[in-house]
C-alpha cells in the first residue's frame, strides 16, 4: 500500500506544480525535485511490493518512505491551507508580503529538508542490498484485462451445490415444524465456504418462488438494528413504492400484502442476534406463513434457531467442481490449456474446497500469463495456512492484494471504511477514488470513467462483489465479502491509511491513519457513536460517517472545522439527520473535495461560506430541506457533481436558482453598475465541469442561456418543474446540446411537456425518466436506450401509437415502465417487437380493453407485471408465445380478470401456465 501512497502523492505533487504555482513561486524548484525523486522511488517500489512480506529489511525500507511521503503532503496541504485563506480574505497584498517570505521560507526548509531524508533512504536501499534482492516468487506483469461486463454474469460463475441446494431446498419447502412459530432452516460452514452461496441458490428456485408470496434477503451484520431489518423486509415487498410512501401503515401493508413469506437472514452471529430477531422482527410482521433460511458460522446458533431440524452442514467443493470453478475464474469462455490441469488439481486442493479461497486466485491467475512457470510460482509463493487447520486464508488474500496493480491497492482498502454488509454505491464510491486522488488520468478519458474500469478490474479480480449490476452493464452497488473486508482493516491500519472507530472502540486502540470512518455499533444507543476529539486522531485528511452520530453538536460547532481544516472528504450519509444548521466556519475547510450531507432532514440552509469551498468537486445535500440551490454553489467551479434538495421554495435571498430572470437583471445591473464595489455574482454558466447536476428547478434560469453551456453533463435529473410551452422548448434545446448524457430525469407538476425533435443523436443515453404529462413525444429515441419509465404522461391513443411502433424498435430496450402512461383503449406490441426487451412493467392504463401482442414479439421477456387494468377484457393471446417468461406478477385487477387466470381453471389460465413464477395479488 506504501507504493500507493507514494505514486498518489507524487501525482497530487505534479498537479500542485500546475494548479498553485501562485502560491509556490520560489520553492517550485524544491517541490518539483521532491515530486521526480518520489516518482523515481515509486518505480522500484512496483517490483518491491511482493518483497515486503518476504524481506523484513524491504519492509522498513517502504515504510519509511510511506511516513516520509506523508510528512510531505502535510508539510503542503498546511501551507497551501494557509495560502487560500489569506486569498479569501483578499490580504495578499504588500502589507503581507514579508510574512509571506517567512512562510515560503519555513516551506522550502521543510522540503529540503524531506529531500535529504529522500537521500539517506536512497543510499540504505544500496547499503542494505535491498536493490539486489531476487523476487523468486515473482508471478510477471498483468495481462490487459477485458471489462467484466462483457464476459460473463456473475450468476454464472456459481458452481457446484446442485445436490446440496436441493437437500435444502427439499427441508425448507417440507412440513412445518407445528411445535415451532416459524419454519427455520440452517446452513453453517467456515467463512469463505460458500453459504450465501448457497443460500442464494435457493432463494432463486423456482420451486422456492413458486410457493411463496413473499421475499426478503437480509444481511445481517454484528451491527444490525433490528427496527431497520423491519423497514427492508416491508420495502423489499413494496407493491407500490411510488404511491405508497408516507401514505402506507407498515403494520397493515405486513398484514395485507406478504402472505407466504421467506426471509433470509445471511451470516448471525449469535445466539443474541438470533434471539433479537426473532422477537423483535419476525413477531411483529403479520403473514400468513414465514419460513426462514439462516446462515452462520456457528452451529450452536443454528441449533438454537431451530433444535428439531438439524442443521445443515456446507460441504466444501470436490475436485471436479473446485476445477470448474477455477477454470470459469481464469478462463471464462476460453478453453482450458491441458498443460495446466495438474497445477490447477494442486492449486484447488491447497484451497481446501473453499470457493472463495478458489475465486480470488482465479482472479489473481485470470491477470497473469497462462503458463506452468506462473503457476508453479502460485503455488510456492504462499505458505498455505488452510493446510494446518486455518479457518479463514488470509495468505491467499494476501498474495492477490500483493500482486494487486498500485493504483488499485489504496481502492481496494478504501472499501475497509465501509460497515460490514454494506451495500456500497458505486456512484458515490467513486466520487470518494477521485476526491482521495486515487485515479491517474488517461488520456482524454474522464477520471470516471477510469475508475469505473478500476472497479471492474476488483471485481474480475474478485476482490469485490457485485450486488447490483444495471441493464446497460455499469455495477450500481457492489459489496464486499466479509474475510476481505477484515483484510483490507487489518492491512489498511498497518499501513496508516485507515482507521475504524465505533461506540466500542477505546482511545488505546486507534492508530494514527489518513482516513477514519465512524461506525454505530450498538443497537440499544439509538443516539449513535460520537465524533473523537481531533487531537486523538491527528487531523485525518477523511472522515465518513455511518448511521446515527450522538453529538452531531459537533458539527454544528466552529470549533471542528478549525480543528479538521485538511480534510478533503467529508462523507455525513445518514448519520446527521438531527442536523439543523452548518457554521460559517465550514468554510474553513478549503482543501475539501467531497461534501455528503444527505439525509439531514432538518437542514434548511448552507452557509454563504461554502463558496470557500473552491476544491469541492462533489456536493450531496439531496434529502435536506434547503430551499432551492443556494448561490454560493456557483462559485464551485470544479464541482462535477451536485445533488440537490428536491424542495423548492419561492425565495430569493440565496440569489440562487429560484431567482427569477427579472430578478436577475436588476442584481446584475446592481452589481455592474458599481454600486457597493461588488463583482456581478456567478451563474450556472461557471459550472462547465459539471457531470451530474439533480435539483428542484425554476423556469426562469433553465431559460436562460447559459443552461445550455452545461454540455459535460453525464447525469441530468430535474424536479418539480412547472411546465409551459416557453419551458419545454428551452429545456429540449439545452438537452440537444447534452450529448454526453448517459440518464435524464425530468418530473413537472404542472403543464404539459412538448419535444419538438429528436433524441436520436444521444447516443450514450440509456436511461430516460418522464414524470408528467406529455403532449408530444421526441420524434426518436435515443438508438442505445436500455431504460424507459414513464410516469402519468397520459399520452392520447394516436400519440401512445407511435409511442409503441417506435419503441418497439429500439434494439437495446430491456426495461419499458408504463405507469398511467397511456389513455388509449387499445394497445398493440407489433410483431417480432422489442426484441430484447427482458422486464415490462404497465400500471394504471385504467381505460385499456384491449391489448395484443403480435407473434413474434418479446422473444427475450422474462419479467411481467401489471398492476391496475380495470378495464382490461382478458390477457393477452400472444403471451403463449413468450415462452422464455420466468415471472408474471399480477395485481389489482378486476374481478372479471381474477376469474380468468384462477389456475387450471380460468379461461386465460392457458396463456400463462408455462411460466414458471406466477404471482396474484
Amino acid at each position: 500500500m506504501a507504493e500507493g501512497t507514494i505514486i498518489s502523492f507524487a501525482t497530487k505533487l505534479g498537479e500542485i506544480v500546475v494548479e498553485e504555482y501562485k502560491f509556490l513561486e520560489g520553492v517550485e524548484e524544491q517541490v518539483v525535485s521532491l515530486r521526480d525523486e518520489l516518482e523515481w522511488i515509486s518505480s522500484f517500489l512496483r517490483d518491491a511490493a511482493v518483497l515486503r512480506s518476504k524481506y523484513e529489511r524491504v519492509d522498513v525500507w517502504v515504510s519509511q518512505i510511506r511516513d516520509l511521503a506523508y510528512d510531505a503532503e502535510d508539510v503542503l496541504d498546511i501551507f497551501i491551507h494557509k495560502e487560500k485563506k489569506l486569498k479569501e480574505r483578499n490580504i495578499m497584498g504588500l502589507i503581507h508580503y514579508p510574512r509571506r517570505l517567512s512562510t515560503l521560507h519555513k516551506l522550502g526548509n521543510q522540503i529540503d529538508s524531506i529531500n535529504k531524508r529522500i537521500e539517506k533512504i536512497s543510499t540504505c536501499r544500496s547499503k542494505y542490498a535491498i536493490d539486489k534482492l531476487e523476487d523468486k516468487y515473482s508471478l510477471g506483469k498483468d495481462m490487459a484485462l477485458n471489462k467484466r461486463r462483457d464476459l460473463v454474469v456473475e450468476g454464472d460463475d456459481v458452481v457446484g451445490f446442485d445436490i446440496q441446494s436441493k437437500n435444502v431446498t427439499k427441508k425448507l419447502l417440507g412440513k412445518k415444524d407445528d411445535s415451532s412459530q416459524f419454519h427455520v432452516i440452517s446452513i453453517v460452514g467456515m467463512a469463505g465456504a460458500g453459504k450465501s452461496t448457497l443460500a442464494r441458490k435457493v432463494y432463486n428456485d423456482e420451486h422456492v418462488k413458486r410457493h411463496f408470496d413473499s421475499f426478503a434477503w437480509i444481511n445481517v451484520s454484528q451491527e444490525f438494528k433490528s427496527k431497520s431489518i423491519l423497514e427492508d423486509i416491508i420495502n423489499q415487498n413494496s407493491v407500490e413504492k411510488k404511491e405508497k410512501n408516507a401514505t402506507t401503515n407498515k403494520e397493515e401493508t405486513t398484514k395485507e400484502e406478504l402472505g407466504k413469506l421467506l426471509v433470509v437472514f445471511d451470516d448471525v452471529w449469535t445466539i443474541q442476534d438470533w434471539d433479537a430477531l426473532h422477537s423483535d422482527v419476525l413477531k411483529k410482521i403479520k403473514s400468513t406463513e414465514i419460513r426462514v433460511l439462516l446462515t452462520s458460522r456457528y452451529t450452536v446458533v443454528a441449533t438454537h434457531a431451530n433444535s428439531r431440524i438439524k442443521p445443515y452442514d456446507i460441504e466444501k467443493l470436490d475436485e471436479e467442481m473446485g476445477l470448474e470453478l477455477l477454470k470459469k475464474k481464469v478462463f471464462h469462455e476460453e478453453n482450458f490449456p491441458n498443460e495446466l490441469e495438474e497445477l490447477a488439481k494442486k492449486i484447488v486442493y491447497k484451497c481446501h474446497g473453499l470457493p472463495l479461497a478458489i475465486a480470488v486466485l482465479g482472479g489473481l491467475l485470470s491477470t497473469k500469463q497462462k503458463t506452468t512457470d506462473v503457476w508453479n510460482k502460485v503455488l510456492e509463493s504462499a505458505s498455505w495456512q488452510l493446510l494446518q487447520g486455518s479457518t479463514d486464508c488470509p495468505e491467499i488474500l494476501a498474495l492477490s492484494y500483493d500482486n494487486l496493480p498500485n493504483f488499485l491497492k489504496p481502492c481496494f482498502l478504501y472499501l475497509g471504511l465501509f460497515p460490514e454488509d454494506e451495500r456500497i454505491d458505486c456512484e458515490s464510491l467513486i466520487q470518494l477514488w477521485i476526491a482521495e486522488g486515487f485515479i491517474q488520468k488517461r488520456g482524454a478519458e474522464s477520471m470516471e470513467d477510469v475508475a469505473e474500469d478500476y472497479l471492474e478490474e476488483l471485481i474480475q479480480r474478485n476482490m469485490i462483489q457485485v450486488d447490483v449490476r444495471g441493464l446497460n452493464g455499469n455495477v450500481e452497488t457492489c459489496r464486499i465479502h466479509d474475510l476481505l473486508r477484515e483484510f483490507a482493516i487489518s492491512k489498511g491500519r498497518q499501513e496508516k491509511f485507515l482507521d475504524i472507530l465505533g461506540n466500542n472502540d477505546s482511545e488505546t486502540n486507534r492508530t494514527i491513519s489518513r482516513r477514519v470512518a465512524v461506525h454505530s455499533t450498538n443497537e440499544e444507543d439509538e443516539e449513535g457513536t460520537e465524533i473523537p476529539d481531533s487531537s486523538s486522531l491527528n487531523d485525518p485528511r477523511s472522515m465518513l460517517c455511518f448511521r446515527q452520530l450522538s453529538n452531531i453538536r459537533s458539527f454544528e460547532d466552529k470549533s471542528f472545522y478549525k480543528s479538521f481544516k485538511l480534510l478533503r472528504v467529508l462523507h455525513l450519509r445518514g448519520a446527521i439527520s438531527k442536523l439543523q444548521s452548518l457554521p460559517h466556519e465550514i468554510g474553513e475547510l478549503v482543501l475539501l473535495k467531497y461534501l455528503n450531507l444527505s439525509g439531514a432532514s432538518k437542514l434548511i440552509r448552507l452557509p454563504s461560506s461554502i463558496r470557500n469551498l473552491r476544491n469541492l468537486q462533489t456536493l450531496n445535500i439531496s434529502g435536506t430541506h434547503i430551499n432551492g440551490t443556494p448561490g454560493s454553489v456557483f462559485y464551485l467551479e470544479e464541482l462535477r457533481h451536485f445533488y440537490g434538495s428536491p424542495f423548492l421554495l419561492r425565495d430569493i435571498s440565496g440569489i440562487g436558482f429560484s431567482c427569477s430572470l427579472v430578478q436577475r437583471k436588476i442584481i446584475d445591473y446592481y452589481y455592474h453598475s458599481g454600486i457597493g464595489g461588488a463583482a456581478p455574482p456567478p451563474r450556472i454558466g461557471r459550472l462547465r465541469n459539471l457531470r451530474t447536476l439533480s435539483f428542484a428547478g425554476d423556469k426562469y434560469w433553465i431559460c436562460d442561456d447559459e443552461f445550455s453551456q452545461l454540455t459535460n453533463l453525464r447525469k441530468l435529473e430535474i424536479y418539480r418543474v412547472k411546465m409551459d410551452h416557453r419551458l419545454g422548448a428551452a429545456l429540449f434545446n439545452s438537452i440537444l446540446r447534452f450529448i454526453y448524457l448517459r440518464e435524464l430525469y425530468i418530473q413537472w407538476d404542472e403543464g404539459k411537456l412538448q419535444f419538438q425533435g429528436s433524441l436520436s443523436q444521444h447516443v450514450h443515453l440509456y436511461k430516460l425518466t418522464l414524470e408528467g404529462e406529455v403532449e408530444k413525444l421526441p420524434n426518436a429515441f435515443p438508438p442505445n436506450l436500455t431504460e424507459l419509465h414513464l410516469w402519468y404522461t397520459a399520452l392520447k391513443q394516436e400519440e401512445g401509437d407511435r409511442l409503441i411502433q417506435t419503441l418497439a424498435e429500439l434494439k437495446n430496450l430491456k426495461f419499458l415502465l408504463l405507469y398511467n402512461a397511456l389513455e388509449g383503449k387499445q394497445m398493440v406490441f407489433p410483431a417480432k417487437g422489442f426484441p430484447n426487451l427482458i422486464r415490462l412493467e404497465i400500471g394504471s392504463l385504467r381505460n385499456l380493453e384491449e391489448w395484443k401482442v403480435e407473434e413474434g414479439s418479446l422473444p427475450n421477456l422474462k419479467f411481467l407485471t401489471f398492476r391496475g387494468l380495470d378495464s382490461l377484457r382478458e390477457l393477452p393471446d400472444g403471451l403463449r408465445q413468450v415462452t422464455t417468461l420466468q415471472e408474471l406478477h399480477i395485481y389489482y385487477f378486476s374481478a372479471e380478470i381474477k376469474k380468468r387466470v384462477l389456475r387450471d381453471e380460468g379461461d386465460d389460465w392457458d396463456k400463462i401456465k408455462h411460466i414458471p413464477n406466477i404471482r396474484i395479488y
